[in-house]
């Protein structure tokens, strides 16, 4: 059986740099069963959401790291990974 985790984050204020985040585009979320190297990539395009479901997870331990994206398509710093398991 397939599964799935809802994964959820608090939006980022500022740039790497310190300086105030004014825009925000999206967020990259990278998932696998490794977490030195992420098999999968999933873009997030709307800012404002909170919260993303993935699914069709086989059973094993996923590891789950995101960024976020500002309007010119920089990408900041990849998150702690976390690790969930599905059964």
């Amino acid at each position: 059986a397939l599964g799935s985790v809802t994964l959820s984050w608090v939006p980022p204020s500022e740039n790497t740099d310190g300086s105030p985040l004014t825009d925000l585009s999206g967020y990259r979320i990278y998932y696998g069963v490794d977490p030195q190297d992420f098999s999968d990539v999933i873009d997030i395009t709307n800012a404002s959401l909170t919260s993303y479901v993935v699914d069709n997870l086989t059973p094993n331990t996923w590891y789950f790291a995101a960024t976020a994206l500002n309007s010119s398509g920089v990408e900041s710093t990849l998150s702690t990974p976390a690790a969930r398991d599905v059964y």
